[in-house]
């Protein structure tokens, strides 16, 4: 069986938006909403924006990898072809 934590955070994260409100969570997970203040806390991908709204945390990885791959590309069309 899977820890609610990780239950929610799979729940949050397969919504459209990847944001939920406590009481669709509560729902969801069948648990008194008190309950998923904590499971937000336990969880290490989500985080509480204002009393309501839970959303999973980006990763920040894929930017630098995007970035690195724009400049890398840029470098091969743009520049490399001077110095050939």
């Amino acid at each position: 069986m899977m820890p609610l934590p990780v239950k929610l955070q799979h729940a949050v994260k397969a919504t459209k938006h990847e944001a939920m409100t406590i009481t669709e969570a509560a729902e969801y997970l069948n648990i008194p909403k008190e309950k998923v203040y904590q499971l937000v806390d336990q969880a290490i991908d989500l985080k509480m924006i204002g009393e309501e709204t839970i959303i999973a945390k980006r990763d920040k990885i894929n930017i630098w990898i995007t970035t690195g791959i724009v400049a890398l590309l840029f470098w091969i069309i743009s520049i490399l072809p001077g110095y050939l």
